[in-house]
């Protein structure tokens, strides 16, 4: 397990910032074991399919790095455990895009198990862009939530 760590409205989680590149793109959507050309990895089905100038990163891709931010303030022990995120994908990322992750507790409810810490996420471009925004929680047990005083 980790620290003991408390958790109040308002704190933020520290921001991840992500450089998307095409291949980064690609290694990701091959370990779907998917094969062929899609709207992530080639530029003609992409203007085909989405009417796109070029590829863009799937959603999954935003989902997988709202989990690591998370993951990373909670901590892997106990996020992994009890953690969840829910992202509605608002703009396409692309490659060449800098997405930069934030998270900050809107809630803390104590629970049977421990306390559930709610965070708000969101996900925006270099260009202030919102691409991703969502809630994220995590149950931290108890022995590590200490008490208020």
């Amino acid at each position: 397990m980790g620290m003991n760590r408390s958790f109040k409205v308002g704190d933020a989680a520290p921001p991840l910032v992500k450089h998307m590149t095409q291949e980064a793109i690609n290694l990701f959507e091959g370990s779907s074991g998917r094969i062929g050309p899609s709207q992530f990895t080639d530029e003609a089905t992409a203007r085909e399919t989405l009417g796109t100038r070029g590829t863009v990163a799937s959603g999954r891709m935003s989902l997988t790095f709202g989990l690591e931010l998370l993951r990373r303030y909670f901590g892997p022990d106990t996020f992994n455990r009890t953690g969840t995120v829910d992202l509605r994908f608002l703009r396409p990322v692309r490659p060449g895009d800098d997405i930069t992750f934030n998270g900050k507790v809107n809630s803390v409810a104590k629970e049977a198990d421990g306390t559930r810490v709610s965070v708000e996420i969101t996900a925006a471009n270099q260009k202030g862009e919102v691409t991703a925004a969502g809630m994220g929680s995590c149950v931290v047990p108890s022995i590590l939530f200490p008490p208020e005083e």
